[in-house]
């Protein structure tokens, strides 16, 4: 499952710098540098994993709840230690599984993309 987000996290990122690679470009031959670019891409992949995170530890809790309560007839409590760990993984893992396509990113030669356009 782990492998499965590695590879779902980095097509996504590599999706969004393709598509966003005239933008790239563009800066770099206004003059950012490209570890303000890496920046930016680590971040909003943080951002994802942290709402993949989010999302995923509540319904999991939610459903183990609902299991808990149906099967053993009793009440599930809230690991808070769990939870924070669990958001942190994903985050984690969706900067890990970012650095192939933001090193490309960040490899783009603005003159080669501006004389495409």
């Amino acid at each position: 499952m782990l492998v499965l987000t590695l590879v779902g996290v980095g097509t996504t990122i590599s999706s969004i710098v393709s598509q966003r690679r005239n933008e790239i470009g563009l800066r770099k031959a206004l003059g950012a540098d490209s570890r303000a670019i890496g920046v930016e891409f680590y971040v909003e992949s943080g951002i994802y994993g942290l709402i993949g995170g989010l999302l995923g530890t509540a319904i999991g809790y939610v459903l183990a709840r609902v299991l808990c309560s149906t099967v053993f007839g009793r009440a599930l409590g809230l690991n808070w230690l769990l939870c924070v760990g669990s958001l942190l993984l994903s985050v984690a893992i969706a900067v890990i599984a970012s650095i192939p396509p933001v090193r490309r990113a960040t490899r783009i030669d603005p003159a080669i993309v501006l004389r495409e356009e």
